[in-house]
């Protein structure tokens, strides 16, 4: 009974989330990113935050990316994009060389988000794709703490 208590959290709570999101007009395949996040990376909400922070800068590099990458591949034809990859990759992994913001595939999973959404640079996209983001991860803690809550009333019931 406690899995399909678990099981009929875990379908509602992406049923609810997916509505919200299409009722919103936030993308439902960046809100399950940050939903999976919250799974893959400890489903700690200090962790989730640090990894949140992360995601954001890496769409923030994926957008210098895209914009110094332009500018250059007119200039250096198709050594532009890979002379930019080369140069904040570099940044990246000194970036990452510090305390909480040391987890490389949170950047690389914010650039994958940039790059899906296929858009050019604007901050409106940039404030659309954090909150969507953050509301991913809101409705994975939602679903842990219904899941645990179930799980221990029914540890409760075998005391």
């Amino acid at each position: 009974m406690k899995s399909l208590k678990q099981a009929l959290t875990m379908g509602i709570t992406g049923a609810i989330a997916v509505f919200i999101a299409s009722f919103f007009g936030l993308p439902t395949w960046v809100l399950f990113m940050a939903w999976v996040s919250y799974y893959l990376f400890g489903t700690k909400t200090k962790t989730a935050l640090l990894i949140l922070v992360q995601q954001v800068f890496g769409i923030l590099i994926a957008m210098i990316i895209q914009y110094f990458g332009t500018y250059f591949s007119e200039t250096l034809g198709s050594l532009g994009f890979p002379l930019i990859v080369f140069i904040v990759m570099i940044g990246v992994f000194y970036i990452s060389k510090l305390k909480y913001l040391n987890t490389i595939p949170a950047y690389f999973l914010g650039m994958i988000i940039w790059f899906g959404s296929k858009t050019q640079i604007d901050i409106n996209i940039v404030l659309l794709l954090t909150f969507t983001l953050f509301s991913g991860y809101v409705f994975a803690w939602i679903n842990v703490s219904i899941s645990e809550l179930i799980k221990s009333k029914s540890l409760q019931q075998y005391e």
